[in-house]
């Protein structure tokens, strides 16, 4: 697996409530491969939280895996596991954000559809209650968009993978929550499910 390249605020509702702006262009921080999980053909997958005593949100996301020629391959749903506490300890002390956003298991991944550059919907639950759904067609900064900056700055590389950013609703998980995670394309069909118990 490549390094995922993962977008902040590329949501106004999520920038909103985590108490920050959106950016006049995108801004990546990386996900290293061990920090991500495939899921099974079923789409069963783990959230290992790591340190379950501390603050630890689901961020759902639309995530694409590049192809040999660099463009978008499959896209898939995925859940960006923040731990809250060691982030806000390391923007209050200029410190990297890797503990917060990179640990062991933090890139929960779903099962993998061929690419559609169509807007497709994504959304989350914990234990049946619905906490994100949002469309893609809201990010601030488009997958275009996203390409043009990696390729500018980045040598990115086949099997690499983009997370483009989550929208509002982001909450905390707790040992023994069931996350599940979607994605529909414009037809209604579901193209990537999720189902994870988190521990």
């Amino acid at each position: 697996m490549g390094v995922g390249w993962a977008v902040f605020r590329n949501y106004a509702g999520h920038a909103k409530e985590i108490l920050g702006e959106v950016t006049d262009y995108p801004r990546f921080f990386l996900m290293p491969p061990s920090a991500m999980v495939e899921a099974t053909d079923a789409g069963e997958n783990v959230v290992t939280l790591l340190e379950p005593d501390e603050h630890i949100d689901h961020e759902v996301e639309m995530v694409f895996r590049l192809g040999e020629d660099l463009t978008p391959l499959e896209m898939c749903v995925g859940i960006d596991t923040t731990n809250r506490t060691r982030q806000t300890m390391a923007k209050r002390e200029g410190w990297p954000w890797l503990e917060g956003k990179g640990f062991r298991g933090s890139g929960v991944l779903g099962t993998w559809a061929k690419w559609d550059e169509r807007p497709v919907k994504i959304g989350l639950s914990i234990n049946g209650q619905i906490k994100q759904e949002a469309s893609t067609g809201q990010m601030v900064h488009t997958v275009e968009d996203l390409l043009k900056h990696l390729k500018n700055w980045y040598d990115l590389e086949p099997g690499d993978l983009v997370w483009t950013g989550t929208p509002k609703g982001v909450s905390p998980m707790s040992p023994g929550d069931i996350v599940e995670a979607w994605m529909h394309n414009l037809d209604g069909a579901r193209i990537s499910r999720l189902r994870a118990l988190c521990k």
